[in-house]
């Protein structure tokens, strides 16, 4: 019997023109915010565009001027809190 691959779930929001989100690490991590044509991308192992980059500091704050759903992915040992607003 095959093991089951884990499902990793990535947070995500809707963008009317303007998103913010605000993400509190607790190790240096890559922090990045995608569309989601990018987030297919992301997923699919292509390269792909984002906002962010990696952080060694807490909070980070990322900013975008869009529209539609936005993901969060956040790639570091440590666990992490965020809040989109």
């Amino acid at each position: 019997m095959g093991e089951d691959a884990a499902v990793i779930e990535f947070p995500y929001a809707y963008s009317t023109g303007q998103l913010s989100v605000e993400v509190w690490l607790q190790c240096a991590s890559d922090v990045y915010l995608v569309d989601e044509r990018n987030f297919k991308k992301f997923q699919s192992g292509q390269p792909f565009r984002y906002h962010g980059g990696h952080y060694t500091h807490t909070p980070v704050r990322i900013s975008i001027l869009g529209y539609g759903r936005w993901y969060l992915i956040v790639r570091g040992k440590g666990q992490y809190q965020y809040r989109f607003y």
